[in-house]
């Protein structure tokens, strides 16, 4: 009985493992064997062993996506030749030219090394100003799309790329799309930053309903005015702006100010100052363009600035996005 018990573990074991890659994704396929054996003598893959990185546009030189690429063909990477590497710019989102895809450069079969599973392996890096310099871009916009895509080529003539790609090659093992759309991020550093010319708009919140009356405020700088939105009333000597002047003491659970960055601005800072009830308060900035076009910046709740921050605590607003 002991021994029935162990063979219907075993089969239980090898089906499961079996199972784990059953998909109608292998063109039908009862596992990833069978598709493997049938069909992957008819083509070639490029297989994504890791990939990491993104592009911020507030930081193009050190934005860098990097990559690690397998070749996979019928004889076990004996018939890979090289991979090209193209790239090229889509900037509708912000409103600048587009580029046509140019050719970046060619990572031979002996630029290679082999990997884990005895296959040629390569690794390909590409930073965002480089990508912009070698496509003739002196200036892009947050939003807008630099689009990578690779070519496997064979010593049999063949070549393959994204319009070789079928769903089991995209799938858990393979990962091999050929084409990478990387979006340019619109996250700013906190602190001082470039200035971004446009309507801002607060909106505040206080749920115990009496507004920011007790040294809660949000302060701007830009290009060394300091504005502040809330309650606090500064000491004398000091040569900032009330920015919601008539305005200083809200009451009400919550209110709308608005701020305008006026064109030809260097830097700005976004910052909080804690007040003493730091955990009734709250809000979001959104933005509004020279052109017109509105995103959302940031959304924080309460304890702006974490809940061991004490009155008069400021920091400079992190995860703040803006596109441009």
């Amino acid at each position: 009985m002991k021994k029935l018990f162990i063979y219907l573990s075993l089969i239980t074991l090898i089906v499961s493992c079996s199972k784990e890659f059953s998909s109608d994704e292998y063109g039908g396929y009862e596992m990833l064997t069978d598709y493997m054996l049938n069909e992957y003598t008819q083509g070639a893959a490029l297989r994504s062993i890791s990939e990491i990185g993104e592009y911020q546009a507030s930081s193009p030189v050190t934005s860098i996506k990097k990559w690690v690429l397998e070749t996979h063909d019928s004889e076990e990477g004996g018939l890979t030749d090289n991979v090209e590497m193209y790239i090229s710019y889509n900037g509708s989102f912000s409103g600048q030219a587009s580029t046509q895809e140019k050719l970046y450069k060619t990572i031979n079969k002996a630029d290679m090394y082999i990997g884990d599973v005895g296959l040629p392996r390569f690794e390909v890096s590409l930073s965002l100003s480089d990508a912009l310099a070698f496509m003739g871009k002196t200036t892009f916009g947050g939003g807008d799309i630099v689009t990578v895509r690779f070519v496997l080529n064979l010593t049999d003539g063949r070549s393959f790329s994204r319009s070789s790609v079928t769903g089991s090659m995209t799938g858990v093992y393979f990962q091999s799309p050929f084409l990478y759309p990387l979006i340019i991020g619109c996250e700013l550093p906190a602190g001082e930053v470039d200035a971004q010319a446009g309507t801002y708009t607060i909106s505040a919140t206080d749920s115990y309903g009496d507004g920011w009356t007790t040294g809660e405020s949000l302060t701007v700088t830009v290009d060394g005015k300091l504005y502040r939105f809330g309650s606090y009333v500064p000491e004398s000597g000091w040569n900032g702006t009330l920015a919601n002047t008539g305005n200083d003491f809200v009451d009400g659970d919550s209110y709308v100010w608005t701020f305008e960055v006026p064109e030809g601005a260097k830097k700005m800072t976004w910052a909080y100052e804690s007040g003493y009830y730091d955990d009734e308060v709250g809000f979001s900035i959104s933005f509004t363009n020279t052109n017109g076009k509105t995103q959302s910046v940031v959304t924080y709740g309460n304890y702006p600035n974490g809940t061991s921050a004490d009155i008069r605590t400021v920091k400079p607003l992190s995860g703040m996005s803006i596109c441009f």
